[in-house]
């Protein structure tokens, strides 16, 4: 792994320089060098369906609205906004001061073309499903209709009106996300694919791209077209994809990294101990599980799927194997979400002791007829230390309780996410941070019609009651839909809920101006940052 070397951001803003000596980064107040934990899959803000992505694309693109630290919406690149009666017409009142990083002005046209890319499935990410509820959306994921005829449009060069086919209560949180970006069609009409190439890119939000080492580090500079760049405190951010937790964790005690992503598990209560104020544990809105491929032969009945989440000890896991800040979960929803509303959807069994759980495992497992010694099972995972950690535990429980035979398939990131993408595997290790504090952040990982649905199981009624839970205004009502729906996809058990996520950071004290306790997305820009 390359070490960032200050002086070569010096030879990018000042010339060429050849050499450099080893330099630490917190002798500099405007360079901000960040562990990034992997490489981000792409840098198109539509396309984006993963971790380190989201991560860069914080600060290279700006969504049409923006959210404070306390993930509250707030005006962005649209400085006001009205919303219809109906809840199904939503007007954005555009800033005039708007540019991409090369200096194109960008107006609500960008907008009508990016959100048609949002939307398309030849171009989108997770966005596409989030934002079904536009006019004809449905129909262009389907590929039934031209991009064309989404329900967006320019009313003028600062107007853009969105327009819903249903009411849809989480549509301003939604558009605080980085799929709603503009970008640039005149790059993306010369340059195609390619448009994302460090010599092509341009971006939209307070950063534009310098330097990117594949597999390597990223380099990040102050985009001077930005609208609010005389707010924007960091010069330049140094992104290093370790995945290795103990050298980024090494690189942070030398001062090569500011802040550090995610310690190493094992030395977690070590660092609470030594690092005190330094170190960040926080729960936040989002999830981890295991997808199921029910197409397997070895996983189409229910009652061997239900056995393998019974025979999952959640308390032990999170308590005492991770221990560093997970919340056991017995839902596909966090008990956390909108405040709690959610708090009471959980498995009947999760009151019963884990001795009582393991019994009815073993009882659910001899029904299904298999036996446990002609019996293996694939888990594959993404090859961090959280995730072997996890994989190695549940994998003993798995065999103590029910007997069988686990093989653990390490996949490094690039190949893990085609194999999630493609649903090729048997147990898939896989996790979702919200991209908004509404309960729709989490149902598209179950629906029918949706690219995120690792398992591919289609849920009966599931969508239906989904779409009705969105079209209904009374709150209450709408609450009972979106219960009813999560309960039927719970009880195919085609997901293995494990835990609540949580986030360790280590951040360096001359770092200011990141409130991590308050936000409860762990979605972090740069452009909150100061440095002293």
């Amino acid at each position: 792994m390359q070490i960032w070397c200050k002086s070569v951001l010096f030879t990018l803003i000042c010339g060429l320089i050849v050499g450099c000596p080893k330099q630490n980064n917190a002798s500099s107040n405007k360079i901000l060098s960040t562990d990034l934990g992997g490489n981000p899959a792409t840098l198109d803000p539509q396309g984006a369906f993963d971790p380190y992505t989201f991560r860069i694309l914080s600060d290279l693109d700006e969504g049409i609205l923006d959210m404070d630290q306390a993930n509250n919406p707030i005006p962005g690149m649209a400085e006001s906004w009205n919303v219809s009666n109906d809840g199904l017409t939503y007007d954005f009142y555009l800033r005039h001061d708007l540019r991409f990083s090369d200096g194109t002005p960008i107006d609500a046209h960008d907008f009508v073309y990016s959100w048609q890319r949002m939307i398309d499935p030849k171009t989108a990410g997770f966005g596409g499903s989030s934002f079904s509820n536009i006019i004809n959306a449905n129909e262009i994921i389907n590929n039934k209709l031209s991009t064309d005829n989404l329900g967006v449009e320019a009313i003028d060069k600062y107007q853009f009106r969105v327009n819903l086919s249903k009411a849809d209560p989480a549509f301003i949180a939604k558009c605080t996300a980085v799929f709603t970006s503009p970008v640039p069609k005149h790059i993306i009409e010369q340059f195609g694919e390619s448009w994302t190439n460090l010599a092509n890119i341009v971006s939209s939000g307070p950063y534009k791209l310098t330097k990117r080492i594949i597999n390597g580090e990223l380099i990040l500079t102050k985009n001077p077209y930005y609208f609010d760049n005389k707010n924007t405190q960091i010069e330049s951010i140094v992104f290093i994809p370790y995945q290795d937790r103990n050298a980024a964790l090494s690189a942070y005690k030398t001062g090569e990294l500011d802040i550090l992503n995610s310690v190493p598990i094992d030395q977690y209560n070590t660092l609470k101990q030594n690092y005190p104020t330094e170190l960040k544990t926080v729960t936040y809105e989002g999830i981890t599980f295991y997808n199921l491929n029910v197409f397997s032969d070895k996983l189409t009945d229910i009652n061997v799927r239900e056995a393998l989440s019974l025979a999952i000890d959640r308390d032990t896991l999170a308590k005492q194997i991770l221990a560093n800040g997970q919340t056991p979960l017995y839902s596909y929803v966090t008990p956390t979400v909108e405040n709690g509303r959610y708090k009471n959807v959980t498995y009947d069994w999760a009151n019963l002791t884990q001795a009582e759980r393991e019994s009815k495992a073993q009882e659910l497992f001899t029904n299904s007829g298999i036996k446990s010694n002609d019996y293996t099972l694939d888990l594959t995972y993404d090859n961090s230390d959280l995730s072997r950690k996890t994989a190695v535990a549940i994998a003993s429980m798995w065999q103590k309780v029910l007997g069988i035979k686990i093989n653990l398939v390490a996949t490094e990131w690039a190949n893990y996410l085609e194999k999630r993408r493609n649903s090729d595997f048997e147990v898939l290790r896989n996790s979702w941070g919200a991209a908004f504090n509404h309960v729709t952040t989490y149902t598209p990982e179950y629906a029918c019609a949706s690219n995120v649905n690792a398992s591919r199981l289609c849920t009966v009624n599931y969508d239906e009651m989904i779409i009705n839970a969105n079209n209904d205004l009374n709150e209450e009502q709408q609450t009972q839909f979106y219960e009813r729906a999560l309960q039927l996809a719970m009880d195919q058990y085609a997901v293995i809920p494990l835990y609540q996520n949580s986030y360790t950071m280590m951040i360096h004290p001359n770092i200011t101006g990141l409130q991590v306790e308050s936000n409860l997305l762990h979605d972090i820009r740069s452009k909150w940052i100061n440095k002293h």
